[in-house]
Order: structure tokens, then sequence, then C-alpha cells
């Protein structure tokens, strides 16, 4: 498969793991199973409402966005054993 454009790449190859999300009073726990990926090829962008995980390597970049509440900001990320565990720590009221 020849790529042209890569900044479409996320509208022509579908990228959808499994995601699980839990919430508690205080943080939101996101696990992403991403095998046969490693820590380097992983980017995550957070703006507003939207959580946008990025997966790249040499010939491609897919992009999975995932709605998250108002405010809530990163507190930690961890990757081991082909899953990504990401923390966000609600705003407090």
């Amino acid at each position: 498969m020849e790529l042209k454009d890569r900044d479409n790449l996320s509208d022509d190859i579908a990228f959808d793991p499994p995601i699980r999300m839990t919430d508690d009073d205080r943080y939101i726990h996101v696990n992403i199973d991403l095998p046969k990926v490693t820590e380097e090829q992983i980017r995550i962008d957070l703006e507003k409402t939207l959580f946008t995980l990025s997966v790249s390597d040499d010939e491609k970049t897919l992009r999975k966005a995932i709605r998250i509440p108002q405010e809530a900001r990163l507190f930690k990320k961890k990757f081991s054993d082909g899953v990504l565990e990401i923390i966000l720590e609600k705003p407090v009221p």
C-alpha cells in the first residue's frame, strides 16, 4: 500500500483499539489495549473535552479521539505489557 497524504491517514485506516474507562469521584481511568506497539510510538493530546491517542511508525499514523469531561487533566500515564493506562484528574468543584 502506497501512502501519499500523511495528514489524512486517520480517515483512511480504521483504528479502534479496545478501551475500558472507569470513573470515580476524582479520577477517570482509561485503559487501552495496544499490542505490538512500543511506548515510543505513542502520543497523547488533551484539548478541552477531547483526548486524542496517536500511534505512529515509519509509514503511518493512526489516531483515536475519545471524549472526556471538560477540564480533566493528565495525572498519570503508564505503558506496560501492551496496555496504555491513562489517569485523568477531574477538576475539583
